[in-house]
């Protein structure tokens, strides 16, 4: 198995972040939303793409997943943070959940 470079690591920190900072955005989203544009199309969009996250997400009565979500959120945004600002501005920032 070949290790990762740099480049694929940052990359796909990058795509994890944002499919948990969407789904972050999903869980707090609210009906009075729907009205701004993009926000159903975006959701509808989310639902075609993350079935199986988001029935974990309706089901949970505990808020587990939607903290799951957010801590990986929060830790993929400080690797990213790391990569283009470095350390101090990372930890000055962690953990960052603006969404």
């Amino acid at each position: 198995m070949k290790k990762a470079t740099k480049k694929e690591i940052i990359q796909k920190s990058l795509e994890m972040y944002e499919k948990y900072n969407k789904l972050v955005w999903y869980a707090r989203t609210t009906p009075d939303r729907l009205s701004i544009p993009g926000v159903k199309e975006a959701i509808e969009q989310l639902e075609i793409n993350n079935p199986n996250e988001l029935k974990s997400l309706e089901e949970d009565d505990s808020n587990w997943t939607h903290g799951f979500n957010s801590g990986c959120s929060a830790a993929f945004h400080y690797i990213l943070s790391l990569s283009d600002y470095g350390i101090e501005h990372a930890d000055e920032e962690f953990p960052n959940l603006d969404t």
